[in-house]
């Protein structure tokens, strides 16, 4: 039931320094823009745990190829083997005392790897503080007793009884007392020149049950598993025994079959305790696949799984404290909080941002998606190439909460909203200033649909009026025919003046939806762009679009 509660990684691979406590959180995803380091922390975590005797290193595995400065991973493992607890092993290198209760499991220890400019990997188990006790190296036998397990894209050999696959493990533990999974496969060895049956296979069926629930609940069929002889190795090593399925050899299955009946098969060893690393768990799934995946994997009791993912699946299926957010040079992971939870449910993309636009409602949401098709069509380059999303906080104070919430979290965030209730969130804005929130406001006491009634240069506002009259005729505003005509032939300012006043009134006034949805957002944002090179540079509206577009390193 071993898991890890605290990881410290120095100088590997993208990683200059990582520590992070997780606690007792049993499913762990990691999430992050590419390169951010997530796929190393489980190669870390894998490399400081691998049974493995003879595993490698290269100098592209130091940070920044300085191998002067040595690799060093460290896990803190909690709820331990009972031989671990043994004095003749590692029982006086625990690392705190029994409480009161005198649970076992509370009981930790922390084994360290270090690698050196020799690339000669060093395993051990460290000293309490303070003890005059040196670090004890820790055997390949040793570490795997903490069954850890790397899914990757290179799966094959799981599906062999060698000693570092996990079907090796789940049959070790089914087999009756004293019997070894040498001894079985030497008798097999044995009467392979006679004759081969299905009979002296069954032992190694002995996990199958058990694992053929498992991956029906993950959606994969499975007509006839068992084990055979896989004519691809030399029948005297451990692969030569694998799993089949319908007589096929599992390794010969599509990729996306080959992942889940691996991932059902480390399921199945973390019930035993064992530790599972996915990397890049939604590869080769469906959407429904990697759903049910993340709700069986996220009430994992025993043992513990890590993943990573660029899923929108797995961010929306998981729970917020299961997820972690690895930043680039971060020197510890970005937790989500419960405030987060309608955010996360409603806007799961932005979590994959470089930088996300906070708008307050639809409307702003569409006039930045037009702004963003507008950049496209005249500069050849958009928001999604910047890595920047754009999410709709849903009106009231939320757009300011959910930024700083965000900024917290590693990224970077503006706001793009009304300030037609200057006052009442007069302290939301300070606050989101505060910590560093871009906040690109309409003038005190405009909204949008104001502002950019006010700031667009006179010919365009009969197109504003027309226009939405032809293509929005559900947002129940009509303007009679003398009124258009006033539009067509106002001429002096204090008259177009009026008239503004009056199509602003119209906009917002109460049970009125005018462009209050995202298509309306959209055709704001299309003739504000018509208008772009006609408008005053002190324009508010102008003002804002220039500074947002070089916040998102669009220069225009």
């Amino acid at each position: 039931m071993s898991h890890i509660t605290n990881l410290t990684i120095k100088n590997y691979r993208g990683i200059k320094e990582l520590n992070h406590d997780f606690g007792d959180e049993k499913f762990i995803v990691l999430i992050g823009r590419g390169d951010s380091g997530k796929s190393t922390i489980l190669s870390a975590i894998n490399a400081a745990l691998s049974p493995s005797w003879n595993m490698s290193f290269s100098d592209l595995d130091f940070y920044n190829q300085k191998t002067e400065h040595p690799i060093e991973i460290e896990l803190t493992i909690k709820e331990l083997p009972k031989e671990f607890l043994k004095e003749s092993k590692y029982g006086l290198f625990v690392q705190n005392d029994l409480g009161e209760d005198g649970n076992l499991d509370d009981l930790t220890i922390v084994i360290k790897l270090t690698v050196d400019e020799t690339l000669e990997p060093h395993w051990v188990v460290k000293s309490r503080d303070g003890s005059d006790i040196e670090d004890k190296p820790i055997s390949g036998a040793d570490r795997a007793l903490l069954a850890v397990n790397f899914i990757t894209d290179y799966t094959d050999n799981q599906f062999a009884y060698n000693r570092q696959s996990p079907l090796y493990a789940l049959t070790k533990a089914k087999l009756e007392d004293g019997k070894t999974i040498e001894r079985v496969k030497s008798d097999l060895i044995r009467t392979m020149a006679e004759s081969i049956t299905n009979k002296d296979l069954d032992e190694f069926s002995a996990p199958f049950e058990s694992l053929i629930i498992t991956a029906e609940k993950l959606g994969l069929s499975t007509s006839d598993l068992c084990a055979q002889i896989d004519i691809k190795d030399n029948p005297y090593t451990g692969n030569s025994i694998a799993l089949h399925d319908n007589s096929l050899p599992y390794r010969l299955h599509g990729k996306g079959s080959k992942r889940l009946m691996s991932i059902a098969i480390q399921s199945e060893l973390t019930k035993q305790g064992g530790i599972v690393l996915v990397d890049e768990l939604e590869q080769g799934l469906e959407p429904d696949r990697i759903t049910t995946l993340v709700r069986i994997l996220k009430h994992v009791d025993k043992g513990q799984v890590f993943i990573t993912t660029h899923s929108l699946n797995v961010v929306l299926e998981a729970e917020w404290h299961n997820i972690f957010v690895k930043n680039k040079d971060a020197n510890t992971l970005s937790v989500l909080n419960p405030e987060m939870e309608g955010f996360r449910r409603s806007n799961p993309q932005a979590f994959f941002a470089k930088k996300i636009i906070c708008c307050e409602g639809k409307t702003e949401q569409g006039f930045i998606r037009a702004i963003d098709s507008w950049i496209y069509s005249k500069y050849n380059t958009s928001l999604s190439a910047k890595g920047v999303v754009i999410v709709n906080a849903g009106g009231g104070n939320k757009m300011f909460t959910y930024a700083r919430n965000l900024k917290e979290l590693g990224y970077d965030t503006c706001v793009f909203a009304d300030d037609d209730k200057p006052k009442e969130l007069k302290e939301e804005k300070q606050a989101s200033n505060e910590v560093g929130v871009k906040l690109l406001l309409c003038e005190t006491g405009n909204s949008l649909e104001r502002q950019i009634i006010l700031d667009l240069p006179w010919n365009f506002i009969s197109t504003i009026v027309n226009c939405s009259q032809e293509d929005f005729p559900n947002d129940n505003i009509n303007l009679d025919n003398d009124f258009l005509e006033e539009i067509k032939v106002a001429r002096e300012i204090i008259e177009q003046n009026k008239i503004r006043n009056t199509i602003i009134e119209l906009a917002i006034k109460k049970n009125k939806e005018w462009f209050k949805h995202i298509p309306g957002g959209e055709f704001l944002g299309s003739v504000f762009s018509e208008a772009y090179n006609d408008m005053g540079d002190n324009k508010n509206l102008k003002i804002n679009v220039k500074s947002l577009l070089k916040w998102c390193s669009i220069e225009i």
